[in-house]
């Protein structure tokens, strides 16, 4: 997904980020040694960013004021109105760009991907798990975790590793939890859905798993006809809406009973099945045990 003319950007040099915002950071955590996790303080002038990319995970929360700006990610492009407490999620070497017509403040998180990529190791099958980039939406948890980082740095700019790491750790978790899908929902299949129609009726689906998905919402969001979705899906993925929804389901049902003390009733509900039985169905035949089972190993 990285454009021809898109600058790398190293998360770990400050000096590099000259090239796509006005201003430095009024805030880092470059020289606190940290590893895994890296936070800018950003209150930058009107801007347009050149496209860019980063090799680790980018989390974008907006700070105070309501702001209007264009972003692109990757292929899709969206015109935000970015409230307090959004989020945009950017995963590694998708390409970036925004442009504001007013003053932005936002936190700039940075995510190791190897991290990411050893917890969902840990906790399930990372090679048909990917993290799936959002544009801006309400995240109470990331918002939180963001402002606690930033005043941690404030009041004591040698904030512990170890605090560090396990902010990391919690984020690198809720990714996963949250904004995750199998991988292979990505793969370009001739005759398919255009890559942004699928990446955004992917995000919508991840979106509202605890919902009642009907195919007609999914593909209004996409501004097609059921029928032709419902094909073309089903041609970029090698499943249908309906198996594709069971399977995000089920991957986030896992997360949770591995890393939640949630009851697997609750489990079920959280990810929208209408009872347990029905969860325990699904859950058994694609992961070959229950999630009772699962638990105990």
């Amino acid at each position: 997904m990285r454009g021809e003319q898109s600058l790398a950007i190293d998360v770990t040099r400050v000096d590099v980020r000259k090239h796509v915002l006005t201003k430095p950071p009024i805030l880092s955590s470059h020289e606190s040694g940290w590893e895994k996790l890296g936070l800018e303080y950003h209150v930058q002038p009107a801007y347009e960013s050149p496209e860019h990319y980063s090799t680790n995970y980018v989390l974008v929360i907006r700070i105070r004021c309501q702001l209007a700006l264009e972003r692109w990610l990757g292929e899709c492009h969206k015109s935000e109105t970015s409230m307090p407490g959004d989020v945009a999620v950017i995963p590694p070497y998708v390409t970036h760009r925004a442009i504001t017509v007013e003053e932005s403040e936002f936190i700039a998180l940075t995510l190791d991907s190897e991290l990411v990529a050893r917890i969902a190791n840990e906790s399930l099958d990372s090679d048909v798990v990917e993290i799936i980039p959002h544009f801006s939406k309400p995240d109470p948890l990331i918002y939180q975790i963001g402002l606690a980082l930033k005043s941690a740095l404030e009041s004591n700019n040698s904030v512990s590793r170890l605090y560090a790491d396990s902010m990391a750790t919690a984020l690198s978790a809720h990714l996963l939890q949250h904004y995750s899908a199998p991988k292979h929902s990505l793969q370009d299949y001739r005759g398919g859905l255009p890559k942004h129609k699928l990446q955004r009726v992917t995000e919508y689906i991840i979106d509202h798993l605890a919902e009642d998905l009907l195919l007609g919402a999914m593909a209004q969001e996409v501004g097609m006809s059921r029928y032709h979705f419902a094909r073309l899906f089903k041609q970029s993925t090698g499943l249908s809406p309906y198996q594709y929804v069971i399977h995000c389901r089920i991957e986030r049902a896992k997360m949770l009973l591995l890393q939640s003390k949630l009851k697997i009733s609750e489990v079920a509900s959280i990810v929208g099945f209408a009872d347990q039985s029905q969860f325990t169905r699904h859950f058994k035949r694609l992961l070959g045990v229950t999630p009772k089972e699962l638990r105990r190993k």
